[in-house]
């Protein structure tokens, strides 16, 4: 329908597991290779366990498409059956056997064991491959083992592949089957999809499809697509689907974030209960990597689209809304520790070195300050020692000088007993203009000594240059009977 709208030759997003669209992110692509080689080396049991929906059922076709000629494949996908029935489907697929042939136990596995060891004479492999093993009860499990008996001295001459959900890893633990358990020799994991693996998974499979336009789905879309689905491919393959489906209604090529949000509204309504959700977690809990809030504008970093941007704007409500709608009263679960940006180590070493810079510019702050005092301090008491030395110097010109130069001196004095009087009993003085404390000491005590200076100094600390005082400034002066 939408097919020739965007321009594909397929439909990219189809759930059957097609093993042309299978992606390999790194540890499906460890899978793959486990898988292969314990068919080649004939390890006997294998295990695949994954949760539904993650590509179990699609890498099992690749790796049955991509073997060579060397091995023949028994595929069972529905196991819904008694061990009999069971034998007999196996016989089937190796074309051993037609469906309407009535078969003994006896005569199945006698005709099972020879062609087993042809296959071997032939340097072949035969494989079985039971999809969806979970299904299986225990009694068909244990005699499922039996078929491993078929060896030589050194070979398993039937490689036997168990594929299933979480829940055959627990039906195996049981201590009816510990035989089977300790014959399984390779064991490996489907995961779903980090935010990375499934903005790639969708390019991937938009590119099979013959796509190779401009970007369809919008950094923000995707996002929303990777923390609704939780990774899980098949999810992602339902809501980019429905995406699409919309685009092509509304002659729309570019699926922005408001597309994808109708799509989740709409799966709310329908919950998707036949994907049976992770082992301790619901459809109402989701994964929260990245805590950015969505904005209005897609416009993002269309270069680097692998990580969720840092930006906010009006559309920041439609996280809000998803938890509202979404996760019902749960709490988002801890981010993926492979996705935080900085380990405790890393912290702990930013904060070292933080404190140890922040120590140098202290050591450095107060080293200044302490020099500047030291300074200003000798400075300080340089003034000091050359206005008494000054004040020393002419009062000794005054008293060497004749009596009439000294009544001319005290005659130049603007003072008076009374303003003397008044001076003394108010303990202030006014500076006039061009006055220094020299005069000011001669017009107030009737003369100037080195003990009055200190003492009108120590109770005006705002006078750091006896020289210079400035005009109607208020200088408090010492009680004679304090100098006394």
């Amino acid at each position: 329908m939408y097919s020739d709208f965007f321009g594909f030759t397929v439909k990219p997003f189809e759930l059957t597991p097609d093993s042309n669209f299978l992606y390999l992110s790194h540890g499906l692509r460890e899978v793959f290779a486990t898988l292969k080689y314990g068919i080649i080396q004939r390890r006997g049991f294998i295990l695949l366990v994954g949760e539904p929906g993650t590509g179990k059922t699609t890498l099992i076709n690749s790796l049955i498409d991509q073997s060579d000629t060397n091995a023949n494949f028994a595929y069972i996908f529905n196991p819904d059956l008694n061990f009999n029935e069971l034998l007999h489907t196996i016989l089937i697929e190796f074309e051993l056997a037609s469906v309407d042939e009535d078969l003994s136990k006896t005569k199945a596995m006698h005709r099972l064991k020879t062609f087993v060891n042809e296959q071997f004479e032939k340097d072949r492999t035969a494989v079985i491959i039971v999809d969806e093993a979970q299904c299986l009860d225990i009694k068909t499990l244990e005699k499922l083992r039996l078929l491993s008996n078929l060896e030589t001295s050194k070979h398993k001459l039937i490689q036997i592949l168990l594929s299933g959900q979480p829940e055959l890893e627990n039906t195996l633990s049981q201590k009816k089957l510990t035989q089977l358990a300790q014959r399984i020799s390779l064991r490996c994991r489907t995961e779903s999809l980090n935010e990375k693996d499934a903005y790639e998974y969708i390019d991937h499979r938009l590119k099979v499809s013959g796509y190779n336009g401009p970007q369809v789905f919008a950094n923000k879309a995707k996002y929303l697509i990777w923390t609704y689905s939780k990774g899980i491919p098949r999810v992602i393959n339902i809501i980019c689907d429905s995406c699409l489906l919309i685009g092509y209604g509304r002659d729309q090529k570019r699926i922005d974030s408001s597309v994808v949000k109708e799509v989740i509204d709409d799966l709310n309504k329908v919950p998707l209960d036949d994907f049976d959700y992770p082992q301790g977690k619901s459809k109402d809990t989701i994964k929260e990597v990245s805590q950015t809030p969505l904005n209005k504008s897609d416009e993002i970093s269309e270069a680097s689209p692998e990580f969720s941007e840092n930006k906010g704007g009006d559309d920041s409500n439609i996280i809000d809304e998803l938890r509202k709608k979404v996760f019902r009263n749960q709490e988002s679960e801890p981010a993926e520790k492979k996705q935080r940006r900085f380990s405790v180590t890393w912290i702990a070493v930013i904060a070292g070195v933080a404190i140890i810079i922040n120590i140098f510019i202290l050591f450095f702050i107060f080293g200044s300050y302490k020099e500047f005092k030291n300074e200003f301090s000798s400075k300080l008491d340089a003034m000091k020692n050359n206005f008494q030395s000054q004040l020393g110097g002419i009062e000794n010109s005054i008293n060497k000088a004749p009596s009439d130069n000294k009544s001319t001196i005290q005659k130049s004095l603007p003072v008076s007993s009374s303003d003397v009087k008044d001076d003394r009993e108010k303990h202030t003085v006014v500076v006039n203009k061009g006055e220094t404390l020299y005069i000011i000491m001669l017009r107030v005590y009737g003369k100037a000594d080195p003990k009055i200076l200190d003492a009108i100094l120590k109770i005006n600390p705002g006078i750091k240059n006896p020289n210079f005082i400035l005009e109607n400034q208020v200088i408090k002066l010492p009680d004679m009977a304090d100098l006394d």
